[in-house]
């Protein structure tokens, strides 16, 4: 997904309704500032000082306004141009100090100014404060009324604040727009990280099994043609499967079955020529969490066994406690040479009696390297559970699978 696709009909609508509502404050602004100065051009009685000083000085105040405050965008987290500030609220109140109630807008937009500035509260503060004094001092030396002693002195804080919870409020906004796209993006990886997981796992069991009853009824053919047919046609269920499985989990509705799987191994095993020991607890009652990730276990141990480990004889084993549930597949295949200095040595409880009884210490890898068993720890690590693989001894390897009963209850 690109930055764009992120963007749907709402956020274009928002931002062009808020070009519209930046727009109209602009022109009100602008209207503001320079009506009273137009104004005064056409009043015969002022002094021609004054009336040229309250224009060129609203001109000046109009083009800071704009450059600084107006014309530059939400600031979000720029710097504060505290020089540029302090020049708009000291024009500001002295243009409403010589003009009088006349520039009480000036004196708003000058607060505002500041509290445009949301990254901290002290532009706000500052100009709140300079404006109400200014406003206060207007107010004692021109007695303008209740009303209008009020207008004067509080124009300024509740522009200032006003402004300030606004810039609050955009910071806000964009900040849920950002945080938005980046979950859709991150939606759009973990999706795409599911798909490629679940398609190892299946194609790569799934191929594994056609591969073996391929070469076996190659071997067979001459010799034992009907066994040949029979291999064949079970190669031909299990292309038809695998495609079914692919499409589902494509579409994101499979989840595997404990029993399904453990049938499966024992037959993707017997095809391999490897003899194998499966023996697990009624699989009916586990959550539909626990009984999937138990069976991507199963599926990727005998995937690894069948293709990797050159064993002779494979023991499966599920058993459970009232806490979790434990998945073992272990194997007498020949370790590597160069095994014993590739893994780091790890204690791991091991349930007595299980196939693994004859050690306690697992020498687990420190890193998985393989895509499948990284997956699969993914899958345990989600529902609370541990992971460990690793060789046993001298000889064979063990995968092993604990999953909390109570995991998906928690999340």
């Amino acid at each position: 997904m690109t930055r764009s696709s992120a963007i749907g009909p709402d956020d274009t609508e928002d931002r062009h309704l808020s070009q519209l509502r930046n727009l109209a404050i602009r022109a009100i602004i602008g209207f503001a500032i320079l009506a009273p100065a137009i104004g005064q051009l056409g009043q015969h009685g002022a002094a021609s000082g004054l009336k040229w000083f309250l224009f060129g000085g609203s001109l000046v105040f109009a083009a800071l306004t704009w450059v600084f405050v107006v014309g530059t965008g939400p600031p979000g987290d720029k710097p504060v141009p505290w020089i540029a500030l302090v020049v708009i609220v000291g024009l500001g109140i002295a243009l409403f100090i010589v003009g009088k109630e006349n520039w009480l807008a000036i004196l708003a937009v000058a607060a505002a100014a500041c509290g445009r500035y949301s990254r901290t509260a002290r532009p706000a503060m500052f100009g709140a404060i300079t404006c109400a004094l200014a406003g206060l001092v207007v107010a004692i030396g021109t007695d303008p009324g209740f009303g209008g002693a009020l207008a004067d002195i509080f124009i300024g804080p509740l522009s200032a604040f006003f402004a300030y919870s606004t810039g609050r409020r955009l910071d806000m906004v964009n900040a849920l727009r950002r945080t938005r796209a980046e979950l859709a993006r991150a939606a759009v990886a973990e999706e795409r990280l599911r798909i490629a997981r679940d398609l190892h796992d299946l194609l790569g069991h799934s191929l594994s099994l056609i591969t073996l009853k391929a070469e076996l009824a190659g071997r067979v053919i001459g010799s034992d043609p009907d066994r040949a047919a029979r291999e064949i046609a079970e190669l031909e269920a299990v292309a038809r499967q695998s495609l079914s499985d692919v499409r589902e989990a494509v579409a994101g509705y499979r989840q595997p079955d404990l029993a399904g799987e453990l049938t499966a191994a024992r037959q993707m095993l017997d095809a391999a020529g490897i003899t194998s020991e499966i023996r697990s607890i009624d699989t009916g009652s586990l959550p539909q969490e626990v009984d999937a990730a138990l069976a991507w276990a199963v599926r990727e141990g005998t995937t690894n066994v069948v293709r990797h480990s050159r064993a002779t004889h494979v023991s499966i084993l599920v058993t459970a406690d009232p806490a979790s549930v434990v998945a073992e597949i272990s194997d007498n295949g020949p370790a590597a040479p160069d095994e014993a200095a590739r893994l780091a040595h790890q204690a791991l409880p091991v349930p007595a009696g299980g196939p693994a009884a004859r050690t306690a210490t697992i020498r687990a890898r420190p890193a998985f390297a393989g895509s499948g068993l990284a997956g699969l720890a993914e899958r345990v690590r989600g529902l609370g559970g541990e992971l460990a693989a690793g060789a046993v001894g001298a000889q064979g390897f063990l995968l092993r699978v604990v999953v909390p009963l109570g995991a998906q209850a928690s999340q």
